[in-house]
């Protein structure tokens, strides 16, 4: 994986698990196993982007929030910041270098961007089952997880 791309799988678990501590604090015990996996499979080219079908639990098919969260957010990601790839990449480097950044750029999402990005997450977690309250708070949470610094 070149550093572009783990750059942007790290932004993709750190605004995942910002939105999973908002609509499903109880996955938090399991996010990291879970985001491992997820990177297990996107390194091997083998994340499908379909409604997960993980299971945990004793014989219930029970699908994860997690599980979906990284798809929304990662499809989200994929849609939206590629475009603008460059600005996103020098703002991260900065931020995971931990430089201060430039007055609000933060993450190097503009106010254009961000709010692109939050309409992506908010149409791909309605698309993959999510009711439209807990569209919402993943779409504000990961968006602002790009915006704020961690841990804000």
């Amino acid at each position: 994986m070149t550093d572009p791309q783990r750059i942007a799988v790290n932004l993709v678990v750190d605004a995942a698990h910002a939105a999973v501590r908002r609509i499903a604090p109880e996955e938090l015990p399991v996010f990291d196993e879970v985001a491992a996996g997820w990177r297990r499979q996107l390194s091997t080219g083998g994340v499908s982007w379909s409604v997960p079908q993980g299971g945990v639990g004793f014989g219930i098919d029970v699908t994860l929030v997690t599980e979906l969260v990284l798809q929304v957010v990662a499809a989200a990601v994929g849609e939206v910041l590629v475009l603008g790839a460059t600005t996103v990449r020098a703002g991260l480097l900065r931020r995971r270098r931990e430089l201060p950044a430039p007055p609000d750029t933060r993450a190097g999402l503009d106010p254009e961007q961000a709010r692109r990005l939050r309409e992506a997450c908010h149409r791909h977690a309605l698309a993959l089952g999510l009711d439209a309250g807990r569209a919402e708070l993943l779409a504000d949470a990961a968006v602002g997880a790009m915006v704020e610094p961690p841990d804000a």
